[in-house]
């Protein structure tokens, strides 16, 4: 397995803005995924945080038209399939240790509809499902690749969206409704 890095300025700011939209993997992977995260968390003294794949964030209206749409949105979207690809580290605090999810169409177009639907610019868009959020040391990531490498490569089924408010830090982030995709 390789393990994709790049090095990224230091001087992210740790905290959200607004509101985020995320695809929520099925069972069994989101039990997993949930397991791992927080056996990290633990283990590194880091957020918790549930396994998502963000779609949509830096959503800057009022809640209430930002609920609608939501709405809106899932009920165009369909069921689909994500792949987790290989483990990546950034020096990003937001994508401190992740997996890369493959940009296969389905995930693609529902960005794609997304943007379309909150009326924002479809700017470059890494699909990707975070394991760790904060700094850890240079070698940390590698060992914790490893240990992990048996979730690459596995599908899973996403039938929900969910609307986060993500304004500060993520012990501050707070699901306001999950919607199934239609």
């Amino acid at each position: 397995m390789t393990l994709l890095k790049a090095r990224m300025s230091p001087n992210t700011i740790p905290v959200g803005k607004g509101y985020a939209l995320w695809l929520i993997p099925a069972e069994p992977i989101y039990s997993r995924l949930a397991r791992e995260i927080l056996r990290l968390r633990r283990k590194h003294s880091t957020p918790r945080f549930e396994p998502h794949v963000t779609l949509l964030s830096r959503i800057l209206w009022p809640e209430e038209k930002v609920l609608a749409k939501s709405a809106f949105l899932a009920g165009m979207l369909k069921p689909m399939r994500i792949r987790l690809g290989e483990i990546g580290h950034l020096n990003e605090y937001f994508r401190c240790l992740f997996f890369t999810v493959l940009p296969v169409g389905s995930i693609v177009q529902a960005r794609q509809v997304a943007c379309g639907t909150f009326g924002l610019r479809n700017a470059a868009y890494t699909p990707h499902l975070s394991l760790i959020y904060g700094k850890l040391p240079e070698e940390t990531p590698k060992r914790i690749a490893t240990s992990l490498s048996s979730l690459a490569g596995r599908d899973s089924r996403v039938r929900s969206l969910a609307l986060y408010r993500v304004n500060g830090a993520p012990r501050e982030w707070k699901c306001i409704r999950r919607f199934a995709l239609r």
